[in-house]
């Protein structure tokens, strides 16, 4: 409990959350890699988080994944399912070590539905998201196969991790010879370093 006050003190959520929320709230860790929410499924509390960075990603009809958006503290995600009731629209993995503060739907909607704090922070948060998505697509379509991978690695940190180079071409939408070539081009000029699954800017 205590941990979960310093963060929300750190992020200014006290102001959001009112008091009787606090002892209700949930701190969760995920490791790097692990899912966090997945397409399709249900969810039943808003993520709030405070440590590590998260990618929101779909697979499309032809098999493909596309990355949609990086999330940091202080974004959120599960907000959209808490507003519309759905299941969740696309997967959310950890891209690092994460740390998030759940808020339980049910809690949500017993003390903060006629908050308009509350409701002023997502809609706020959710215009972000929708027009960091919207740039990210922008991007995708109109930058050059390089600039999309320097622009990738430099939204994670400077460190991707990818089950296969065909998983990766996929994921950035560039063609894997295309691909294979952008990075041995960084590789031969010294600017990036590859592993089997693992590239890092030097």
């Amino acid at each position: 409990m205590k941990k979960i006050e310093q963060y929300l003190k750190l992020y200014q959520l006290d102001e959001i959350l009112i008091k009787e929320v606090h002892e209700k709230l949930l701190i969760k860790h995920y490791k790097k890699g692990e899912y966090i929410l997945e397409a399709h499924k249900g969810a039943n509390s808003i993520y709030f988080i405070v440590e590590g960075t998260v990618e929101v990603s779909c697979i499309l009809d032809n098999g493909n994944q596309i990355c949609l958006n990086i999330l940091r503290p202080l974004e959120i995600f599960g907000d959209i399912e808490y507003i519309n009731k759905e299941e969740v629209l696309f997967d959310v993995v950890a891209k690092s070590d994460v740390v998030v503060i759940l808020l339980p739907f049910q809690i949500a909607r017993e003390y903060l539905e006629e908050n308009i704090n509350f409701w002023r922070f997502l809609a706020i948060e959710g215009n972000k998201k929708l027009l960091n998505t919207n740039r990210a697509i922008f991007y995708k379509s109109t930058l050059k196969a390089k600039d999309i991978f320097l622009k990738y690695l430099e939204d994670n940190g400077g460190e991707i991790t990818f089950k296969s180079l065909d998983e990766l071409s996929s994921r950035l939408n560039i063609s894997y010879r295309n691909l294979t070539r952008i990075i041995a081009f960084y590789v031969n000029s010294g600017t990036i370093v590859k592993d089997r699954n693992f590239i890092k800017v030097l």
